[in-house]
């Protein structure tokens, strides 16, 4: 009898750590909204000032997180109280939708992840014993309401780029050691249980520098800047492997991602001068940078920017090109279905620094800044093949860096 209850509680105990253990996160290729760094709200090279969630959206603005559900096209500062002090001196004891922020506003990070928000920050601590002007950089969990913030992880240095994606926080760093000698790391760590770091990519040179963490799927992609110009890396989840793909040095060209969608990457490449007609191409591989084709869309007339969802394809001139452009050629978005161009969105009227953020099957979003003022548009899907698709003002505030605080 007691043999027979020993391998009862055997199997029972086994039972219970397989169910505790079971949550894997998924393996395929294809985005899982809960688990996945949400790509298509990411801004090249800036990381995240705005995510999407199963009810809505989260924008950074002002030091302030700000909320709007789907349907309301009405962005909200993540805090109900009606005593709250967002809007004057707030910190982070009275107001949930404060950030702190010392040292910029790059890299970006706020991502809804596993039903809570994650949020980079960081602040200057005056009682470092390194330095005088210690910045420490954090990382943030908190409810999707804003309520009960905790410190999720401080980094030892200043993170360049930041991603969450299938259980890991993955991050890059530069540092310099006795001699001057740069070195680039990638860097992940579980997002539960022992958060032990594992450096996952290394570079040494003043050539090594990681511009950019772009996780999809079962892989994760690394914009590299070389002494040959850009490179994309990937990192396969599965076998732990660095390679670079789509190479094409020998000819004179650095590649750059540009988007990915489904079971395809989207890169153009880099001649050296801008003139280079071949700057303008837009190609298209499989996720191994395999099977390389040219897209058939319209050759754009100045270096452009490509974005691709379920829908659509959209291309538009880089914002400090577009004083390149022919005289009488319009500032605008094309947006392509089946190659095809179905529509054009004027941009000329929009503040000049600006970047799209493709968004949702709902909305495209755009982040523009002036000296004055950083703020967001937003761009209704739906009115697209109707052909009344623009850019609308969504959310406006003042321009903290070039402000007295």
């Amino acid at each position: 009898m007691k043999r027979h209850f020993i391998t009862w509680l055997t199997l029972l105990f086994l039972i219970v750590v397989t169910g505790c253990t079971s949550s894997e996160y998924p393996d395929d290729n294809n985005f899982h909204e809960e688990w996945d760094y949400p790509l298509n709200f990411r801004i090249q090279g800036h990381g995240l000032f705005m995510t999407g969630s199963e009810k809505g959206y989260y924008f950074m603005n002002e030091d302030l997180i700000y909320y709007m559900d789907k349907e309301s096209k009405k962005p909200v500062l993540l805090d109900n109280r009606p005593d709250h002090r967002c809007k004057n001196k707030p910190d982070s004891s009275n107001c949930y939708a404060f950030i702190q922020t010392e040292d910029g506003d790059i890299p970006a990070l706020i991502q809804y992840y596993d039903s809570k928000l994650y949020v980079l920050e960081s602040y200057w601590d005056t009682k470092s014993k390194r330095s005088k002007f210690d910045i420490v950089w954090k990382l943030s969990r908190m409810d999707p309401d804003g309520k009960n913030r905790k410190t999720f992880k401080i980094f030892n240095t200043k993170p360049n780029y930041v991603a969450i994606h299938r259980g890991y926080l993955y991050y890059s760093m530069m540092s310099a050691g006795k001699d001057n000698v740069q070195t680039t790391k990638v860097v992940r760590s579980k997002m539960e249980g022992k958060h032990r770091e594992e450096v996952i990519y290394e570079k040494t040179g003043l050539d090594a520098n990681i511009t950019d963490i772009v996780p999809y799927g079962q892989q994760l992609y690394l914009n590299s800047w070389t002494d040959k110009g850009y490179e994309i890396l990937r990192y396969d989840l599965e076998t732990r492997e660095v390679t670079a793909i789509a190479d094409r040095k020998d000819e004179g060209g650095s590649n750059f991602l540009q988007a990915i969608n489904g079971g395809d990457l989207y890169f153009s490449y880099y001649y050296g001068i801008v003139e280079d007609e071949r700057n303008r191409e837009f190609y298209s591989s499989n996720l191994k940078g395999e099977q390389i084709k040219q897209l058939k869309l319209d050759d754009p007339l100045t270096l452009s920017v490509f974005y691709k969802d379920n829908l659509y394809s959209y291309m538009r001139p880089l914002f400090a090109y577009a004083k390149d452009l022919p005289e009488g050629v319009p500032y605008e978005m094309a947006i392509y279905k089946d190659n095809e161009i179905i529509h054009r969105v004027n941009l000329t009227d929009l503040p000049k620094m600006n970047y799209n953020i493709l968004g949702d099957e709902k909305y495209m979003f755009l982040r523009y800044e002036d000296y004055e003022n950083i703020g967001y548009m937003i761009l209704d899907k739906s009115m697209i093949e109707p052909g009344r698709a623009e850019f609308e003002p969504l959310l406006e505030g003042k321009n903290l860096m070039t402000q007295v605080k």
